[in-house]
């Protein structure tokens, strides 16, 4: 069964609400939290950062995210500190910790179970768990197994973060919250106390909240993967892509496609992971979600070949600039994690150590350094879609006859063709036959 809650749900009353890991998920969900009234407090095993967040400033670029923090620890309603400690009084505890994947994309739960564990040691009966990291399905259920096998009398309710970044904490209030408790009592609890965020739809089981987030990151990496591999045809093929979806979107509204380019992040590139190791758990298969992340996974190498045959055209003398390392610039983030950017700069590295390769970032570094990245550069590589980078003027400094990759669309063909430079976009059909 599935109900919605709205803000005047009404349950069991909590005294304080920890938050445990305080980064893109727990700072925005605490800031939001606090500012209805709720005591919280935010819990990171960061000393640096606890300090920082106790003074009021983050380095998280989101929009309004700062402001909002220091407006909250200047009123007293929320606090950081470096562990949990045992209390009297009663208390939710929010799991917003990372779930990164390994090397071999095998699911890394030593920060799940560490704040776990945590909790478990210094939570009274009685209390509250919300999970609201990323998780494989099935884990809140085996996580409040451990829990009582331990003697623990806790509620257990998932409610995974769904937010984006660089919007994060405006979406803590404008997207409803889907929580699936342990129980009828948990579910009841955990909608409570998040209903004064806005709308809460309570499902039947945790594990359909868990789904629910890896469906929903999973389907748009396989959205974007389609529109990678129809960019790939058009390569071979001699047709521009963008003049494709262009006449397709205008001809025909059911072809929904988004623009082929760079795909990142922190969880559009491990959730298919997530996915997998939960289809192992039940005897699932998921090959289409499997393809998608390798399609999006293999830009890398392909972006990498078109810049190193320029190279070689240019006899070897190439002076490369990668511009945009965050994994997305549209909303702006600093975060770096599973950038396109950074993976080709690795990549061109391995390839080619002799290259002179240089990198620059619009929001982490300066506008200096954005000269000496780019002075003199024969190949400059736009890797995501910061507005800045639309800015013709900030490629002034190239050489002349420079070539440009365009990954994203950023730049104007008529910008480019006055400058002198050739324009190359991921899918314009210029290396098939004219």
């Amino acid at each position: 069964m599935t109900t919605e809650t709205d803000r005047h749900a009404t349950a069991r009353a909590f005294d304080e609400t920890v938050v445990v890991g305080c980064g893109g998920v727990g700072l925005p969900f605490a800031v939001a939290l606090a500012a209805t009234g709720s005591a919280v407090l935010g819990v990171d095993i960061d000393p640096a950062r606890v300090a920082a967040l106790n003074a009021g400033r983050t380095d998280q670029v989101d929009d309004g995210l700062e402001s909002a923090l220091r407006a909250a620890v200047e009123a007293r309603a929320l606090r950081f500190a470096e562990g949990i400690s045992p209390s009297e009084r009663r208390r939710a505890f929010v799991v917003a910790v990372p779930t990164p994947v390994d090397e071999q994309h095998r699911f890394d739960r030593s920060a799940l179970d560490g704040a776990v564990d945590a909790i478990v040691a210094n939570a009274r009966d009685g209390d509250l768990v919300i999970v609201r990291s990323t998780v494989p399905v099935g884990t809140l259920r085996r996580i409040a197994a451990s829990a009582t096998a331990q003697g623990r009398a806790l509620a257990f309710a998932a409610c995974p973060d769904r937010s984006t970044a660089g919007r994060a904490l405006a979406e803590q209030r404008s997207l409803p919250n889907v929580v699936g408790g342990l129980t009828a009592e948990a579910a009841t609890m955990a909608a409570a106390l998040l209903a004064p965020l806005g709308r809460v739809r309570t499902v039947s089981r945790p594990e359909t909240a868990e789904a629910l987030k890896l469906f929903t990151n999973v389907w748009r990496d396989a959205r974007f993967a389609l529109a990678n591999e129809f960019a790939s045809f058009c390569e071979r093929a001699g047709i521009d892509y963008d003049e494709v979806r262009a006449a397709g979107t205008f001809a025909y509204p059911r072809f929904d496609i988004p623009r082929a380019g760079p795909v990142g992040g922190p969880c559009l590139t491990k959730d298919a992971y997530l996915l997998a190791a939960s289809a192992n758990a039940v005897g699932a298969t998921i090959d289409v979600a499997r393809a998608a992340r390798r399609r999006n996974a293999d830009l890398v190498d392909a972006i990498c070949a078109r810049v190193l045959a320029d190279v070689a055209r240019q006899g070897g003398a190439a002076t490369v600039a990668v511009l945009g390392l965050a994994f997305k610039g549209t909303p702006a983030v600093a975060d770096r994690r599973g950038s396109l950017g950074v993976a080709l700069v690795d990549a061109l590295r391995a390839a080619s150590p002799a290259l002179s390769l240089r990198a620059w970032d619009p929001v982490s570094d300066s506008p200096q350094a954005a000269r000496t990245a780019i002075g003199g550069a024969t190949i400059v590589v736009l890797a995501n879609d910061h507005p800045a980078l639309a800015q013709a003027s900030l490629l002034d400094g190239c050489a002349p006859g420079a070539v440009v990759h365009d990954l994203c669309g950023m730049l104007s063909p008529a910008h480019a063709k006055a400058r002198g430079w050739t324009l190359r976009r991921f899918g314009d059909g210029r290396e098939g036959p004219q």
